[in-house]
């Protein structure tokens, strides 16, 4: 038993140690943070003094760690009584003279606790570590059940009276397991240590209630806008009933194995090994797999209705009579989000140039009774400025959209709106928002579904854009040659200065040589300290290069903020094009992203040349690639992706097939080897002054010849 404590206590500490960084490195800059890393430190200390009691019973100054453990468990109690009051951090708060008044019965007793025999009067070792508890122990009760029973009702308040109906549910949920965690203390440390006098126990109950305090209210605390404690709950439970599953057996195979004797002979340490090692193999390959079914039923039936939901949205690309088209693709997009997702109410609204007003045009529900929304409409405004999922809960978690808080709750309320998707063109004008109302059940929105509707985002974007843009030309009965087409979209996309983050330079230099296609490259912000580089070669195929460029711009532009590893964008890339209606080619593609926090660059490669790239410190170069094919093929295809760390000075380079497909009048090919050269001799300059040189290099070198294709680079440095 002895054993048990030591491994929970040390577990508590290391929980604790954990949460306690997690909070101060990554989330400082909020109060709840700061406040819950001072729970987590204390916490620490805490069960570092059980632990102190369970190895040196012996001590001298046992009494001295037995008060300052009484003390930490009561301040542990009463800051989280103030972190229930503070959270979560966008709502108003406590006021500040009720979280003080709160806060004196703890802070006077700390120093008659520490002090006091009238507290703690003694401690003694009689096999285990008992505490004499003094005449006034019932103050101490009396605080600790006044902090316990504050957090409490705290919880039960906010559960019932917050406005962010989305974030009142999470905290339903997290108050459950706030409770089952009280619950455990109050049995172990107030009715089995002070009533009944089961002292022994409660060395284990103790730090095995830190522990799931701190873990349920690490999570809730990590991410506001993504929290899902349903699924939490389900995942602990799933590694907690396959933990017992793996060590009780284990425990009984290790304990009483050895003492079985066959024929006088005992099972040698070599057998029990191997019973061992098929009880885990067979563990795994028949029984997790029924266990992890049996607690993600739930959403793996949710995933399948997405699957199924956008298998139906893919049909559109076998549709070619644009009369046909738009009722099919408001039915396959608009119609089937009421029977998929029990989603109550949908208006799409498109926006009239005439009038510069955004007009009803196609849904199904009521409750939404707009007709339509003006171009200046604070709704309007915000999703221009934050071109991404609008959800009714993100106008309190999202503090950069604070400033239309006030303004749009109103609106929201009045006509029901749970979220807002809004949907760009080409030229990152707003043309369309689709509103959604109230789920049929009267349930928020979960995070799952929120999740699929920024998908469905990306994917009603790229066709309504294209289909729109295409539509528009027809319309206006223009009558133009593909190499002008292409040659409009290419100013249109090609960046004319990379975008740039701290700790990262780029330069590139473009040679528009092909009027019938050709190559797309583009840097993008993922999000601060994230910079996605990419490049990719449409070919030389006319209006199906422009499609294909355009459909890469705005998947690239439009990409979810969860979608930080390049593999998973050259996904969505793939399955987008995959299943465009407006063109059946595919393009090679390269997407890496550089993590100014990390000095790491995350690479994927979809058939594109590899990506160049000069370590300073060993003055080498290495071709930094992954397998793929090109995006379009096969929208099933999986990429995969690699990391390398970047230390400064070193120099990245990409490039395009045009490159090395130039040809001097000689007939012979220009080489990376030369771009290697330059580099290597002029490692110190800045990518604008190395790419310059590059570019009057392959100008000397092709100068005379014709160039029949685009040619592309792309060069950066890691400072």
């Amino acid at each position: 038993m002895l054993y048990f404590k030591i491994v929970f206590c040390a577990f508590g500490i290391i929980t604790a140690l954990y949460v306690f960084s997690n909070n101060i490195v990554r989330r400082f800059g909020f109060a709840v943070n700061r406040l819950f890393a001072a729970i987590a430190f204390i916490t620490a200390l805490m069960n570092a003094s059980l632990l102190y009691q369970l190895l040196y019973p012996d001590s001298p100054h046992l009494l001295e760690s037995v008060r300052v453990y009484f003390v930490m468990v009561s301040l542990i109690n009463q800051l989280f009584f103030h972190y229930t009051q503070i959270f979560p951090r966008w709502e108003k708060r406590s006021p500040g003279w009720t979280i003080f008044l709160s806060a004196l019965p703890g802070i006077a007793l700390i120093p008659v606790a520490l002090t006091w025999d009238g507290i703690i009067a003694g401690v003694r070792f009689d096999g285990v570590v008992l505490y004499e508890f003094g005449p006034f122990f019932w103050v101490y009760l009396a605080v600790f059940g006044f902090n316990i029973l504050g957090t409490f009702f705290t919880n039960q308040y906010k559960t019932r009276v917050l406005e962010n109906d989305s974030f009142r549910k999470q905290l339903f949920y997290r108050s459950i397991g706030d409770h089952v965690g009280a619950l455990l203390i109050v049995i172990t440390f107030v009715v089995m240590l002070y009533f009944l006098n089961m002292q022994e126990q409660h060395m284990m109950g103790i730090p095995l209630a830190s522990i799931i305090l701190l873990i349920i209210n690490n999570y809730a605390i990590s991410d506001d806008r993504l929290i899902d404690f349903k699924k939490f709950y389900s995942r602990a439970a799933y590694w907690v009933v396959v933990f017992f599953c793996l060590v009780i057996p284990a425990i009984l195979v290790l304990y009483y194995g050895g003492q079985i004797a066959f024929g006088g002979q005992k099972i040698p340490v070599a057998g029990l090994t191997i019973l061992l090692f098929v009880y885990f193999f067979s563990f795994f390959r028949f029984v997790a797999p029924s266990i992890t079914a049996l607690f993600r039923r739930r959403y793996l039936g949710f995933e399948r209705n997405v699957n199924e939901f956008f298998q139906g949205i893919t049909t559109l690309s076998d549709l070619k009579d644009p009369g046909e088209f738009w009722d099919s693709f408001f039915n396959n997009t608009i119609d089937a989000l009421g029977p998929r997702f029990l989603i109550g109410t949908a208006s799409l609204y498109m926006l009239r140039e005439n009038d510069g007003a955004y007009h009803f045009k196609y849904g199904f529900g009521e409750g939404i009774d707009i007709r339509s929304i003006e171009e200046n409409h604070d709704l309007a405004s915000c999703l221009r400025r934050f071109p991404g999922l609008l959800d009714h809960s993100m106008l309190f978690t999202d503090f950069s959209r604070e400033e239309y808080r006030e303004r749009l709750m109103p609106f929201f309320r009045e006509h029901r709106i749970k979220v807002a998707l809004p949907f760009l063109n080409h030229e990152k004008r707003l043309i369309a928002i689709l509103l959604l109302g109230e789920l049929s059940d009267g349930r928020p929105y979960p995070v799952d579904l929120i999740s699929a509707l920024d998908l469905y985002r990306i994917h009603f974007e790229v066709t309504l854009a294209n289909s729109i843009y295409l539509d528009e030309i027809k319309a206006s009965q223009v009558s133009e040659h593909d190499r002008m087409l292409v040659g409009n979209v290419k100013k249109k996309i090609i960046p004319s200065k990379m975008e740039q983050i701290e700790g990262i330079r780029i330069s590139s230099f473009y040679l528009n040589n092909s009027e019938y296609g050709g190559d797309y490259f583009d840097s993008v912000v993922v999000r601060p300290g994230l910079l996605g580089i990419f490049i990719a070669d449409t070919s030389d195929a006319g209006v199906d290069s422009v499609v294909l460029a355009l459909e890469l711009f705005t998947v690239l532009h439009t990409q979810p903020v969860t979608y930080e590893s390049p593999e998973k964008l050259l996904s969505i890339m793939n399955w987008v094009i995959a299943s465009s209606r407006f063109s059946d080619h595919y393009t090679p593609a390269f997407y890496a992203i550089y993590s100014s926090t990390s000095r790491a660059l995350t690479y994927s490669n979809a058939a594109m040349r590899p990506l160049i790239f000069f370590d300073p410190a060993r003055e080498s170069f290495t071709d930094l690639d992954t397998k793929g094919i090109p995006v379009g093929i096969d929208k099933n295809f999986t990429y995969e992706a690699r990391t390398v760390p970047v230390i400064p000075g070193s120099i990245g380079i990409l490039h395009s097939d045009g490159l090395e497909a130039a040809l001097n009048t000689s007939g012979s090919a220009y080489s990376t080897g030369r771009i290697k050269d330059i580099i290597r001799l002029n490692r110190g300059d800045t990518p604008a002054v190395l790419v310059r040189k590059i570019y009057d290099d392959f100008r000397s070198f092709t100068r005379g010849s014709t160039l029949s294709n685009d040619v592309s680079l792309i060069v950066f440095r890691c400072d």
